[in-house]
């Protein structure tokens, strides 16, 4: 199993390899992986929570909003199950609790709309997903 580190370190490479596609979601999409990613269900945090915190001046309250908010998640979903480490589903389930909060704020009748590039957005975190979980396989 690599370290977040390494889990990184494939996720910035695999976004070069994405650039020449000239599709600025796509990209961003992989990059997004590094704090959504199946990791997010580990109970003491993971590398993505490193990054967040040294996001100049506001990192602290940010990474904690953000564990604050997954904390949840992180309880109903066991580390490394079915549900956080499959490539489509996991991807779409974290996506889905992301979402959650949109899908609320709509209800109360402020328009809320996603993006033209959510499609391609959501490929890229499909494909950082399909990386992480092929790296924990091998």
């Amino acid at each position: 199993m690599p370290s977040g580190r390494i889990h990184t370190a494939s996720t910035l490479a695999l976004a070069t390899m994405t650039i020449p596609f000239m599709s600025v979601p796509l990209t961003a999409g992989v990059l997004s992986g590094c704090v959504l990613s199946p990791d997010l269900d580990v109970d003491g945090g993971f590398i993505g929570m490193y990054h967040l915190r040294k996001t100049w001046f506001i990192g602290p309250a940010l990474s904690g909003l953000w564990r604050l908010f997954w904390w949840p998640y992180s309880k109903i979903v066991p580390h490394r199950s079915h549900i956080s480490h499959s490539i489509f589903f996991g991807t779409c389930v974290r996506v889905a609790y992301l979402l959650f909060p949109v899908l609320c704020v709509n209800m109360m009748g402020v328009p809320l709309h996603l993006s033209d590039g959510f499609g391609w957005w959501f490929v890229g975190l499909c494909l950082s997903d399909a990386l992480h979980i092929f790296m924990d396989k091998i």
